[in-house]
């Protein structure tokens, strides 16, 4: 009797121990699982990020450079990325950076295989611009975090809150009609001749993963949509 009770006991100690061998392995298996769903989507929506790119880049011209972003100034005193294509690939200084969604800044400085964007919103970034309804004109100039200013806006000129501003193409490697962002603030308060505009620019620049660099003059978008920045120091 005594040797039954010690076999049933052992024989359930084993019928447990490889339960929770099986209980280990399932959970392992759940987690492979999840793991290649959680990359699967992360495919899939890069797949469409570069899609959308991509139609984008064979709409606006066809010498641009395709790249990643790798990296970002932690910093509060230079707002800029870094992408992973660089002299080797043909990237120069001042040449302008750009995504499906808008104006992104101009090339700051290069090495080899790698680039530092200044982007829209840094204090020493100007764009050449137009605000679309109105045709005013006006230079969009960082303003930090997630914001731009509009400078030299007239205050003759009918500009409201919700107005989209594009790029001139008057001057730098900037597409004539690529979105900048839209105007979120106008004060005509105070003297002078100008009035004081803010606008929030049209692309999470917080949220970049790729972009394109145009490496030769481009020509202007079948719609109407513009930008421009200035000159990287």
């Amino acid at each position: 009797m005594v040797i039954k009770t010690v076999q049933g006991f052992f024989n359930q100690y084993v019928f447990l121990v490889h339960l929770q061998k099986e209980n280990t392995m399932l959970k392992q298996r759940i987690a492979e699982l999840q793991r290649e769903s959680h990359q699967g989507k992360e495919m899939a929506l890069a797949h469409e990020r570069l899609q959308k790119l991509l139609q984008f880049r064979d709409k606006i011209s066809p010498s641009v450079i395709a790249a990643e972003v790798i990296g970002q100034d932690p910093s509060s005193w230079l707002m800029s990325v870094t992408i992973n294509k660089g002299e080797k690939d043909g990237v120069r200084k001042g040449m302008a950076v750009i995504s499906a969604e808008g104006a992104i800044g101009q090339i700051l400085k290069t090495s080899p295989y790698h680039s530092v964007v200044l982007l829209i919103t840094d204090y020493n970034s100007a764009i050449d611009s137009i605000v679309q309804r109105t045709r005013a004109k006006a230079i969009v100039e960082g303003k930090g975090e997630n914001r731009c200013q509009l400078k030299y806006l007239l205050r003759a000129e009918d500009v409201v809150v919700g107005d989209l501003v594009v790029t001139s193409g008057l001057s730098g490697n900037f597409t004539k009609g690529l979105m900048i962002g839209r105007i979120s603030k106008v004060d005509k308060r105070g003297h002078g001749i100008f009035q004081y505009a803010e606008l929030v620019p049209s692309v999470d620049l917080t949220k970049l993963e790729e972009v394109l660099v145009i490496t030769e003059s481009p020509m202007p978008l079948q719609e109407e949509k513009g930008k421009k920045v200035k000159k990287a120091k």
